[in-house]
């Protein structure tokens, strides 16, 4: 299910959801695009705001599998990324504080302090001014689809098998079975 979707201008922006548009309706009240570099390398920073206090707000959004996507302006994929949630955040964090790196994602804190559950963030390995132009497009998936997409991706030869096998880590990573 699409949640929503945004023209992108290549430099850092933050937009608010009109009141009564369909993001809105889903509790998406904003997203953030920014730029950061991460170990040499510049990546784009989708952060995505649900308002979890919503009369009829869909819980299970926090922790469901969340797809950044971006498209050029004729349609074609040029990237998509999962968006980390709370309780892989949390994992993350006790696998960085006890010296692991076993898994795969950016552990983001402010002042010592994980970002609330109602921020969900992406790390797209794409420099923020390479996407000028393009379209952000936030979708709810779940487990099964994100795999299914994945296994018809190598089935057909358009995945590596080091990309089939980074996606399908960070699925595991993000969204145990």
């Amino acid at each position: 299910m699409e949640l929503l979707r945004v023209e992108l201008s290549g430099v850092a922006a933050r937009a608010e959801t009109a009141t009564g548009s369909d993001p809105y309706e889903r509790g998406v009240l904003g997203i953030s695009v920014d730029s950061k570099r991460i170990e040499g390398t510049d990546h784009t920073v989708m952060q995505v705001m649900f308002d979890d206090d919503r009369p009829g707000f869909d819980a299970r959004t926090l922790e469901c599998p969340l797809v950044a996507e971006i498209r050029s302006p004729a349609g074609d994929l040029i990237t998509r990324e999962l968006f980390d949630h709370d309780a892989f955040r949390q994992r993350l964090r006790v696998d960085r504080d006890t010296g692991d790196n076993d898994l795969r994602g950016v552990l983001l804190l402010t002042a010592g302090e994980l970002p609330p559950a109602y921020l969900r963030f992406a790390f797209l390995d794409t420099p923020l001014a390479r996407i000028g132009g393009c379209t952000l497009v936030v979708a709810r998936s779940e487990r099964v689809d994100l795999v299914a997409s994945i296994e018809q991706g190598y089935g057909d030869g358009s995945l590596t098998d080091e990309e089939y096998q980074g996606l399908m880590t960070g699925i595991d990573q993000r969204h145990p079975a």
